[in-house]
């Protein structure tokens, strides 16, 4: 790698998922062979419904927003992604656990050249 390569992936918005990681609990790495399927329940917050101009000003309506994603990826890859997207999204989760890996999900998750997946559910 260059200097220059080093210089623009300091300043982009590239992640390594499989960079290694020390558990905080165990002390130990974070396994980063099994592919496993999270789900996180975000935290409520408030997203713009409508903006409304009354008497020269401005009103925003506010509307509730609370989901739930399905994260596929190894438990390395799962604790980069959440980094990830906390430190660009404000992401955060009032829960997380482990779901059953639908066939599909890994499909993609292998089309995606092995990298996080994140799946909506409605």
């Amino acid at each position: 790698m260059t200097i220059q390569d080093a210089e623009y992936l300091e300043h982009s918005t590239y992640v390594d998922y499989n960079e290694p990681e020390i558990s905080f609990i165990t002390g130990k790495p974070i396994d980063n062979t099994e592919v496993i399927a999270e789900e996180w329940l975000l935290k409520p917050d408030f997203i713009p419904a409508q903006v409304n101009k009354v008497g020269g000003f401005e009103n925003n309506d506010l509307q509730f927003n609370s989901r739930s994603v399905v994260i596929v990826a190894t438990r390395l890859q799962n604790y980069n992604k959440f980094k990830e997207m906390l430190k660009k999204y404000a992401w955060q989760t009032s829960g997380e656990w482990e779901v059953d890996m639908k066939p599909e999900w890994l499909k993609l998750y292998k089309e995606n050249n092995n990298t996080p997946l994140i799946i909506n559910l409605i």
